[in-house]
């Protein structure tokens, strides 16, 4: 088996594109590297020296069975990010624990799995005439829908059909995220390494990486980034905090320690730093 395996889903058995250049970048530094699917029950995780994250984006169809896998990998190896970061950051309820902490976030409406409510009344009663209903379990923004977008019984259809089946937050729709977008910094071993401008998906359009820019960060974000990063339970290998300035204040949108990609290809440098961050591990 190889020094380091790249755990990834079914649909991308040979990793997202953006990932191979953190293979090479591992493989110039000696070490031997392999995707694998995170569950495929044939992979001996454990003869591997590290087990890294990189596109496990299906995970969110049975958060359960991610976090037990998380939790045997980690029993036998070592594994990046951790079971239980992995854990923690799998349901967007890390948020609100984040709004404790003073960190500034969007404000958030939680729904539990099977509640009954009128979304109509529910908004009225928030002033919230435009809003963005998605899982708390979700990513790439699979699930979510604007309000204002469908008809008014089709999104009381769509909140429901979301509760069936778990947990649902409820946002206003915030028209910065939009444009001028929001800011997704990557740091590498705790330490800021790039940031992209990416457009925005809720209008259903796909990820491309040619619509994706490089940018300079406000100092705003790069501070709130390094707050953020001080609460996660522990200190992870990699990190992205997607940031929305709002007036002058950095508002946290997501926190990424799972699945994210990290834009090697728009940072010139960045797989060998991320590279460097896992021989360091071993």
């Amino acid at each position: 088996m190889p020094d380091v395996l790249l755990a990834t889903d079914s649909n991308r058995p040979e990793l997202w594109p953006d990932d191979l250049l953190l293979v090479e970048a591992l493989e110039r530094r000696g070490l031997t590297v392999a995707p694998a699917v995170w569950n495929d029950p044939a992979v001996d995780w454990g003869s591997a020296k590290a087990v890294v994250l990189r596109s496990v984006f299906d995970y969110v169809k049975d958060r359960d069975a991610f976090c037990s896998w998380a939790d045997g990998v980690e029993a036998a190896t070592t594994l990046l990010n951790t079971a239980r970061t992995i854990r923690w950051n799998s349901h967007k309820g890390y948020l609100a624990q984040f709004e404790s902490a003073g960190i500034p976030i969007l404000p958030t409406a939680w729904l539990e799995a099977e509640s009954a409510i009128d979304l109509a009344s529910f908004l009225e009663d928030r002033g919230w005439d435009d809003a963005v209903i998605k899982p708390s379990v979700g990513n790439g923004s699979r699930g979510a829908l604007r309000v204002m977008s469908v008809r008014p019984d089709a999104a009381e259809a769509h909140l429901a059909s979301l509760l069936r089946n778990g947990d649902v937050m409820i946002q206003p729709y915030f028209p910065a995220a939009v444009d001028p977008g929001e800011h997704k910094l990557i740091h590498i071993a705790g330490r800021f390494s790039h940031a992209i401008l990416e457009n925005p998906r809720l209008d259903g359009r796909e990820f491309n990486l040619d619509r994706i820019d490089r940018i300079d960060p406000e100092p705003e974000e790069r501070a709130l980034a390094e707050k953020i990063l001080s609460h996660i339970p522990d200190a992870p290998l990699y990190a992205r905090v997607d940031v929305v300035m709002d007036n002058g204040t950095a508002r946290l949108m997501e926190l990424e320690v799972i699945e994210p990609v990290l834009f090697f290809s728009k940072a010139p440098g960045s797989a060998d730093a991320m590279a460097a961050a896992i021989a360091a591990h071993l």
